[in-house]
């Protein structure tokens, strides 16, 4: 056997030290990459331990991604970067700019001795399922947006995680076990709060417009938060969930919600057609701000959640152990085109 030897007098739960003395024996290269580690049974009788706290010592490396675990036929050297602290499973739907945000900010905040691997389910739950169930041994944690209309389902497989390894983005889940954390966006409330705000500008405007379409997984929400506004208002609103020109009137505001912007384009082409300005004979509000609305026909505006914050506030559970549902900040960028 491996010269294993854990610390004594150690107030060490069993478990990691047994996990400390593989990793040391890494670290000094006693155990070199794909080499198997004594079996569960001779690792419990050498350091009288019980089998389970065994188990829980190599599923703890497991996660961490330092050992692997084969079928059958015990558990290997997979990482000699034992140096990892934590390894998280990092989920998305899709990759869109403002998504590269949000992971672009959880990896400088995690800084170096974190490993996340991304992954994308592209809101389908035959992707989001086998992935986690299949990894759930595999990582330290679980950080997961989600945007799958198959509810029943999705609160299932997160409930199969334990909630201190799970972190949710962007979406608030109301079904999933306590102890997990969330930073999300409050759709319904935003829109309504945020055209409360502005409703100096809003007033500039005789008919509210809602883009919503079928494919947009967040859609139901903002409806709801725009229609309670046009009603509370006494604005006169409207809801398709396509685009023709058909919709287009001088003295109104668009709303799009498009993660593609195809609708906002749309807009932009028709207003240049009738040489109508954006912010004088109609009003545009796009969602999720980039680099190109800022200077697009002098300035788009749009109710943008601040995706970097989103990542920082992940980061922060992961390194300080806390988990806490909170909602994102999210703010109406004005621009010329209101």
């Amino acid at each position: 056997m491996v010269k294993l030897s854990i610390e004594k007098n150690s107030k060490k739960p069993k478990y990691l030290l047994l996990a400390d003395s593989i990793t040391s024996q890494i670290e000094q290269k006693q155990l070199v990459l794909d080499e198997r580690l004594p079996s569960v049974n001779k690792l419990s009788a050498h350091f009288n331990f019980s089998r389970e706290t065994v188990f829980k010592a190599l599923n703890h490396l497991s996660e961490k991604g330092i050992v692997r675990a084969v079928d059958k036929i015990g558990y290997f050297v997979n990482d000699l970067s034992v140096e990892t602290e934590y390894k998280v499973f990092f989920m998305l739907d899709k990759f869109t700019p403002f998504k590269e945000d949000l992971y672009n900010s959880l990896i400088s905040s995690l800084g170096d001795k974190v490993k996340v691997r991304l992954y994308f389910h592209h809101q389908n739950i035959e992707i989001f399922a086998p992935l986690i169930l299949d990894n759930l041994k595999n990582y330290t944690h679980f950080v997961i947006t989600t945007y799958i209309k198959d509810s029943k389902s999705v609160q299932k497989v997160l409930n199969k995680i334990p909630p201190e390894k799970l972190i949710i983005l962007d979406k608030y889940e109301p079904n999933v076990n306590n102890g997990c954390g969330m930073v999300f966006q409050d759709f319904e409330n935003d829109i309504f709060n945020l055209l409360e705000e502005h409703i100096e500008l809003v007033n500039k405007y005789q008919r509210l417009v809602l883009f919503n379409r079928r494919n947009a997984p967040h859609g139901d929400f903002v409806q709801k938060g725009f229609e309670r506004f046009c009603s509370e208002h006494q604005f006169k609103g409207d809801v398709y969930d396509d685009f023709s020109p058909d919709y287009f009137e001088k003295g109104s505001l668009y709303i799009t919600i498009d993660a593609y912007d195809r609708d906002m384009v749309e807009i932009i082409k028709l207003a240049r057609k009738s040489n109508w300005k954006l912010g004088k004979e109609i009003g545009l509000i796009s969602y999720n701000d980039t680099s190109t609305k800022e200077i697009l026909d002098g300035g788009i505006s749009v109710i943008s959640t601040d995706f970097k914050k989103m990542g920082e506030e992940a980061a922060k559970m992961i390194l300080e152990g806390r988990r806490e549902r909170k909602g994102n900040e999210t703010k109406l960028i004005l621009r010329s085109s209101l």
